[in-house]
């Protein structure tokens, strides 16, 4: 019996939902397993995460704890910079701001001792106002004006930076060139003081006074040679303004009796004498006799003038001597003037050495117009003319 050809063959409905079943038992399985799999990886991550998280956690701290050390070393290492440079910039600033300081000392003393030395130069004759000092290198003691100085009063951060330093180093030899310049210019006024206090020594020893005596007479002659204080130095410099200071005030000194003393001429120019001191025959009488003065030739009218500093105590008609002036210049020593036409002065007045007193005439016991002139010390009548070399010797040395 033979079977039906299609009676083993599966219909199509039933093999389209086997393969329907097929693959969704496959998805099924596939899904399942991605499901496993990401349980397994969440799980291995988990346990990998809790596993190695306080070390994750550690190596981090250890990484934040070494950044902020680092930080924190070259903040401290800045800030050591910072502080050294400020330290070192006060340090240069100070040590900037005495030197300036010591140059404004220096050139303040410089400038005090040369208006000293002028002054005491003018008062002793040895320089007239407004002369330079005996130095060539007299300028050169001003370093004076300079704008360097104004540093000492500038903020800017600037202040101590090389042109500073270069103009404070410019000024500083100024002043060190100027300080040996000084030294040379004490030196040639010490020399030149000691000339000169020579010379009026020589010229007052001709009067033949006793200095001696004379000085500190009537009140005292003299005083501090300059109201300007000059702070005391140590070394050659100060020697150098004691040697010079004790010369100029020696100087003052007898400048101050030199003042007083009658050196100058009663008349101006060169006058002819007429009749000296001492025995001589009487143009009256025509027999010896003593004239107690010098006779010089003199038109009537000719400004007769005082020989020294003074106060006048006569100024009247006396006797042979016609109208009389006498002069008290003090230290027992008197000037007359006789046979004046006229007075220009009276009794109590103070006059001036070289002012005029009166004019000559030919009063009183006279042979013509003339100027009698007389000098006495210690009312005694001594010879003129010593005290009128005196003066030569004086203006000759004041040249």
């Amino acid at each position: 019996m033979r079977s039906h050809p299609h009676a083993s063959r599966p219909s199509p409905a039933s093999s389209a939902a086997s393969r329907s079943g097929i693959l969704l038992s496959r998805r099924a399985v596939f899904g399942a397993g991605f499901g496993v799999a990401m349980s397994l990886a969440w799980a291995g991550a988990a346990t990998w995460y809790i596993t190695f998280r306080d070390d994750i956690a550690q190596r981090v701290f250890v990484r934040e704890t070494e950044m902020r050390f680092t930080y924190e070393d070259r903040i401290a290492h800045l800030a050591t910079r910072l502080e050294r440079e400020i330290t070192q910039n006060l340090v240069e600033r100070r040590t900037f701001d005495s030197r300036v300081a010591a140059v404004a000392a220096r050139q303040a003393e410089i400038e005090a001792r040369q208006a000293w030395l002028r002054t005491a130069a003018e008062q002793a004759g040895l320089a007239s106002p407004g002369e330079a000092l005996p130095s060539a290198a007299a300028a050169a003691t001003r370093p004076a004006s300079p704008p360097e100085l104004r540093l000492r009063n500038e903020r800017a951060a600037t202040d101590t930076g090389p042109a500073p330093r270069d103009r404070l180093r410019a000024l500083e030899r100024k002043l060190e060139a100027a300080g040996a310049d000084e030294i040379e210019i004490v030196k040639t006024l010490g020399r030149a003081a000691r000339t000169r206090l020579s010379q009026i020594r020589s010229a007052l020893d001709a009067t033949g006074l006793d200095l001696s005596a004379s000085i500190g007479r009537d009140g005292g002659i003299g005083g501090p040679l300059v109201p300007v204080e000059v702070r005391p130095e140590a070394g050659p410099m100060g020697f150098l303004l004691t040697d010079l200071g004790s010369s100029m005030a020696e100087i003052r000194r007898l400048d101050g009796l030199v003042r007083t003393l009658p050196l100058r001429r009663p008349l101006e120019g060169e006058v002819e004498h007429t009749s000296g001191f001492g025995a001589r025959f009487d143009p009256f009488t025509r027999g010896p006799a003593l004239h107690t003065g010098v006779d010089f030739r003199a038109e009537t009218g000719t400004p007769a003038r005082a020989t020294g500093a003074g106060r006048v105590v006569t100024a009247e008609y006396s006797g042979g001597y016609g109208n009389l002036v006498e002069i008290d210049h003090g230290n027992g020593i008197v000037t007359r003037y006789g046979h004046l036409m006229s007075f220009l002065v009276a009794p109590g007045d103070r006059v001036a050495a070289g002012q005029v007193i009166g004019l000559t005439g030919s009063t009183g016991r006279s042979t013509g117009p003339h100027l009698h002139y007389e000098t006495r010390v210690a009312g005694e009548p001594v010879n003129p003319v010593r005290f009128l070399e005196a003066g030569r010797l004086m203006r000759r040395t004041d040249g």
